[in-house]
């Protein structure tokens, strides 16, 4: 049996406005593709796998497909009804509009014949796959829809869609036999919504439809109100088109959860991470700020209302430990013939970097000024934090490490999770606990941004538990990085640079990564070290002219299409250039913001989850990896950093 091949996402046609998603072929068509991803999503279900248009039987061949943000146009032309030359007499425009928990379908039929009867129809079909299936290639079953009064429905384990006409004249057909091969040009086994079209030249034939979709046991829903606005839309030139597109993809992942419908998030990413992941969510907001309060705000409050209170190895939950994600069920993913599965239970905390993260952006919140009320009120889940922040430092070492206790968790628990992402330069894998050299940084980071907030807060009259506190963070931050100085750093023929990890026995990752780079801006480095991280990341084995590399040219585990192993991801450049930045690097940094400008012009005008390693010199333009995400939160994010690097 071969591994599931996880389908292509590059060249599909996407809608988004959490936590409802469109997925079109790259024709413009709803119904099943082998080469890609297909369906109408909501929250973390595939609810419509089919919605095929015809006229007089026939789909219409398409010829153009245009997206914005939550809207796709699809262009096509009836080629099965004849006019009086050979050119095309039927032209078919096909709207999509998706708003939460909402898909609205319009339909317009134009002609150059005088008079035009024919039958409209659009065939449906829903299976309730879980996303996790359709991630792996495998569908779900077809559910039997009931109808009445001119709709169709279809329901399932607390899952319903509910397809009704907008337009008057529709008609419901559900005759059609699955075992029939005479099915009058209808999609076999596929009810559909039909109309008897008449239009002529300049008269066209216009109709609408729209499917309900509701989730009994989702976790997720749309966020209330929307995003700051700055008018990045109106800046021009390359870096404002790429700001302005990011900014409309981030507002369609704004989601919060059922348990705290107020606080806003950005989802992780589309289609796969439709849901409030700890590192992706807080990444994002960090990379937004000061843009973006509100969603900073939202985030830290809607992460701290799941934060640890017991230990529990099965989920790997700990007192003050800041969850990775949030799912309705269960999430079981197979990994191929072996048998292997990652199971991870609903809510999973298999992470070791996001309580740090959670601290670092409660502390730079706080130094914006703009949300006091919200950051003195998460004091007590700052202080959970900090503890947990406090015991963790028990790897090698002393620093924060993880390993999977489990047997079916992540086997990696930083941002670089596949199996194969730690390794040395020869390509042995790494055996845990692991300690990430970007994590160091964020701890550190993370205890002088938590001290000084304590400090501020303890109040002019007491709060000497939050003295005692602050200071025994701000021992700890001088801890690590004496520690990380001695342990972290090795040599070759390029001279000094900060291995990615330590291995469970303190021997470092003898190859460079991307990771250093979210060293910078941290403090965890002197003026020298920062001068050796930011000459190492753009040099030409880590920088590709388009992004920085995850892994360096010179290891044998290479490759420019590995996940993670070479590969060009946008928020891991755009967190070195947010560093650059912040050590003065400027020149250094607008380099590498231009590289990920060039790269989003060369992959649709946006930045992907990420994209292939490849360098500029191999190839004029960046190429895309088909698996990735798009839009991707943290991604979209990078953007800001981008226009600030640039100064646009």
């Amino acid at each position: 049996m071969s591994a599931p091949l996880q389908p292509s996402l590059h060249r599909q046609h996407i809608a988004v406005a959490a936590p409802t998603q469109l997925w079109l072929s790259a024709e413009g068509r709803l119904a099943p593709d082998p080469a890609g991803l297909t369906g109408i999503f909501h929250a973390d279900t595939r609810f419509l796998d089919h919605a095929a248009v015809t006229v007089n039987g026939a789909e219409p061949q398409p010829v153009g497909v245009s997206a914005a943000g939550a809207r796709v146009t699809v262009d096509g032309l009836a080629r099965n009804i004849a006019g009086p030359t050979l050119d095309p007499a039927v032209r078919v425009v096909q709207t999509w509009t998706v708003e939460p928990g909402t898909v609205r379908h319009t339909i317009e039929l134009s002609t150059s014949l005088p008079e035009l009867a024919c039958t409209l129809a659009v065939h449906l079909g829903a299976d309730f796959a879980p996303m996790a299936a359709v991630r792996v290639g495998h569908p779900g079953d077809p559910v039997e829809p009931a109808h009445d009064a001119g709709r169709l429905a279809w329901e399932r384990g607390g899952r319903r869609a509910v397809a009704t006409p907008d337009t008057e004249g529709a008609s419901v057909s559900t005759s059609i036999d699955r075992d029939s091969d005479d099915t009058d040009g209808f999609p076999s086994g596929h009810p559909a919504l039909v109309w008897s079209a008449v239009l002529g030249r300049g008269k066209p034939f216009r109709v609408s439809w729209s499917v309900a979709l509701e989730d009994a046991d989702a976790v997720v829903r749309a966020a209330p109100g929307g995003a700051e606005e700055d008018g990045a839309e109106s800046r021009p030139g390359a870096v404002g088109r790429l700001l302005a597109t990011s900014l409309q993809q981030l507002a369609g992942l704004r989601l919060a959860t059922t348990r705290l419908p107020d606080a806003p998030f950005v989802a992780a990413g589309a289609p796969w991470y439709f849901t409030l992941f700890g590192r992706d969510s807080l990444w994002s907001a960090r990379l937004l700020l000061p843009r973006d309060t509100a969603l900073a705000a939202g985030t830290l409050r809607a992460l701290a209302a799941y934060q640890g209170s017991e230990h529990v190895p099965e989920s790997a939950e700990e007192p003050g430990k800041i969850p990775h994600e949030i799912r309705a069920g269960e999430l079981v993913v197979d990994h191929g013939p072996g048998g292997d599965q990652l199971r991870l239970p609903p809510v999973y905390y298999g992470t070791v970097d996001a309580t740090a993260l959670w601290l670092c952006l409660a502390g730079e919140l706080s130094r914006t000024g703009r949300a006091p009320d919200t950051v003195r009120a998460l004091l007590p889940a700052a202080r959970r934090a900090a503890d947990w922040l406090l015991a963790s430092a028990t790897g090698p070492g002393g620093f924060l490490a993880y390993r999977d206790e489990t047997g079916h968790g992540l086997s990696n628990q930083g941002w670089k999770d596949s199996a194969d992402a730690m390794q040395f330069r020869d390509g042995r894998r790494a055996e845990g606990p692991i300690a990430l050299a970007e994590v160091q940084g964020y701890a550190h980071q993370a205890a002088l941004e938590a001290a000084a907030l304590f400090e501020e807060l303890r109040g002019p009259g007491g709060g000497e538990g939050l003295r005692a506190q602050a200071a025994e963070l701000r021992e700890f931050a001088a801890g690590i990085r004496a520690r990380f100085r001695e342990s972290f750093w090795v040599e070759d023929g390029a001279r000094r640079f900060p291995a990615m990890a330590l291995d469970g026995g303190g021997t470092p990752l003898d190859v460079a990564g991307s990771n250093m780079g979210h060293l910078l801006g941290t403090g965890l480095l002197d003026a020298d070290e920062a001068r050796l991280v930011v000459d190492r990341l753009l040099g030409d084995e880590l920088f590709s002219g388009y992004g920085i590399r995850t892994l360096s040219t010179a290891a044998a585990g290479y490759w420019p299409l590995s996940y993670h192993c070479g590969s060009v991801w946008s928020h891991d450049t755009a967190i070195a250039v947010r560093g650059m930045l912040a050590e003065g690097f400027r020149a250094e940094a607008a380099t590498v913001a231009r590289g990920l400008v060039r790269a989003a012009e060369s992959l649709g005008g946006s930045l992907p989850e990420l994209f292939s390693g490849v360098g500029s010199a191999e190839s004029a333009r960046a190429l895309a990896y088909p698996a990735a995400c798009r839009p991707q939160a943290w991604s979209a994010a990078s953007a800001a950093v981008v226009a600030r690097a640039l100064g646009a």
